[in-house]
């Protein structure tokens, strides 16, 4: 371009001008603190000051993982003997309900009729009984504190067995049976034998003592 006369003139000056702006730039950035962490740095400052990498932070030293003390175990508890439940015993079978039968009716023992036991006959009823089992019975009478009674009775008792006869010894102190003979023979010494035949028939009667032979012959005689 063809500048004018004037414009020739001022341009040294304008050069100049231009060179002190450059340097008195570049003081001040020497001058300013640095920059914040994170500002890019322009093209034109790149080519003059070219930057040094930025050496690595050191890492932050990894924090050791706090371990949660753990509670020491607690110890088992005893464990109670659980009750048997109830509910879980089975239940036992209902038993059908048996209606109570009404008890028997205490009877009480028939009294005998007063007075001495004697059968239709007014014979006593240990006789008659003798009389049921034998056709022919001898009954001796004695009384158990004589010895001649007790002697007599031997007697009796050996003379019935000869003759096959039944045999009856009556105790002249036992009224119950004592008495029905009274009432039908008076009165009654002892010893004495007498000789039944059945059903009430007094045969032969015989008071004071009577040997085995004469007690066999008697009885003999009373036999059909």
């Amino acid at each position: 371009m063809n500048l004018r006369l004037p414009t020739r003139a001022f341009a040294p000056v304008v050069a100049l001008a231009i060179l002190a702006g450059i340097v008195a730039t570049f003081m001040v950035y020497r001058t300013l603190p640095s920059r914040a962490e994170g500002d890019l740095p322009t093209a034109a400052e790149l080519a003059k000051h070219p930057q040094r990498p930025a050496a690595a932070k050191p890492k932050a030293k990894a924090k050791k993982p706090v371990v949660a003390k753990t509670a020491a175990p607690a110890k088992p508890k005893a464990k109670a003997h659980a009750k048997p439940s109830t509910s879980a015993t089975p239940k036992a079978p209902v038993k059908p309900k048996v209606a109570a039968v009404p008890a028997a009716p205490v009877r009480k023992p028939v009294e005998p009729p007063k007075g001495d036991p004697v059968d239709a006959h007014g014979l006593p009823l240990v006789l008659s009984r003798a009389l049921a089992r034998n056709p022919v019975t001898v009954v001796a009478l004695y009384d158990p504190s004589a010895e001649l009674d007790e002697l007599a009775l031997a007697e009796a008792r050996a003379g019935a067995a000869d003759a096959k006869v039944g045999f009856l010894a009556i105790n002249v102190f036992n009224e119950r049976q004592v008495r029905p003979l009274t009432q039908l023979l008076g009165v009654l010494n002892s010893p004495s034998l007498l000789v039944y035949k059945r059903p009430s028939t007094l045969f032969v009667r015989i008071d004071g003592f009577s040997d085995r032979q004469t007690v066999a012959q008697a009885a003999a005689n009373a036999r059909p």
